[in-house]
Formats: C-alpha cells, sequence, structure tokens
C-alpha cells in the first residue's frame, strides 16, 4: 500500500511538473518571444538578470525545502510511530506566509526572466522553457504521504475550528 502511495504521489508530481513545462513553453513561444524581437542590445542586462535571479532562486529553494524537508521529517515520524498527538502538534506548522509568498514571487520571476531572451530555435526554446517551468514548479510540490484519514479529518476540523475564532 505504501508503494503505491509513494507512486501515486510521484506520478501527481511529474504530470503537474510536465504540464507546468509546457504551459511555460507554449507560453513563451506564442507570447513572450515576438516580444523580445530585435532585442541584441538587451542581451547582457538580460542574461546578468537571468542567471542571477535563477542563482538566488537556487540558493533560496536549497535552503526553504531543507526547512520544508525539517518539518515533513517529524510529521512522518509521527505518522511511523502511530502517534497521534504528536502528528497534531507537528502537522499544522508551516513556513511562514511571507517567506512561502517570496518563495512564489521569486519562483515567478525566475521563470519569467527565462522568457526574456529570444531564441530562434524550436528545440532549444523547448528545452529551456519546458525545463525551467517543470524544475521550478516541481521543487515546490512537497508532502507527507501514509497519514491515515482519521488523522487528516481531525486536523482540518481543527484547522476549520481555529479559523473561526
Amino acid at each position: 500500500m505504501e508503494l503505491k502511495e509513494t507512486w501515486r504521489g510521484l506520478t501527481l508530481m511529474l504530470i503537474i511538473g510536465i504540464a507546468a513545462g509546457i504551459v511555460n513553453a507554449l507560453l513563451f513561444v506564442y507570447v513572450m518571444n515576438p516580444l523580445t524581437e530585435g532585442g541584441k542590445e538587451d542581451e547582457v542586462a538580460v542574461s546578468t538578470y537571468a542567471i542571477n535571479l535563477f542563482v538566488g532562486w537556487v540558493f533560496f529553494s536549497a535552503w526553504f525545502l531543507a526547512r520544508a524537508d525539517d518539518e515533513l521529517k517529524k510529521v512522518e515520524e509521527a505518522i511511523h510511530k502511530a502517534d497521534k498527538a504528536l502528528f497534531m502538534l507537528e502537522a499544522p506548522k508551516q513556513i511562514a506566509l511571507s517567506i512561502r509568498t517570496l518563495y512564489l514571487l521569486i519562483s515567478a520571476l525566475v521563470i519569467l526572466s527565462v522568457h526574456l531572451f529570444h531564441t530562434g530555435s524550436l528545440l532549444i526554446t523547448s528545452e529551456i522553457q519546458f525545463g525551467t517551468g517543470f524544475l521550478v514548479v516541481t521543487t515546490a510540490l512537497v508532502s507527507a504521504r501514509g497519514i491515515p484519514d482519521e488523522w487528516l479529518k481531525e486536523l482540518q476540523s481543527k484547522e476549520k475550528a481555529a479559523k473561526k475564532k
């Protein structure tokens, strides 16, 4: 059962990543690439901007994912130990909304920064745009597995009750 659940999560992650890559490539080919024609004088600025933003995103992603992994490990430990009390304590914890919002904005800027390049080859365009969209989106998809349904229902009801207050 656990293996089936793992593959279901990985498959969903791949499908979302592939869809994001395709949408990103199509957006570039049909919208952004025609807008960047004749921008030879901007190549250095675009290259510097895109590279620096991507490097910043890589470091921010590494930190963000390390933090998320630490929290995820605590939740999965509670699941494996069948410790409902520990799960209820750890599962609601989240990285601050301001940090998650900043990560979302930086990720969007990274994807859009690659749109500033003008490419003539459909193969190169497809690889770069698909790869960027796929990588950025799949990096953000992290979740715990094997959570008992009744734990999830109780957690959701507690979260709803907390929002009403």
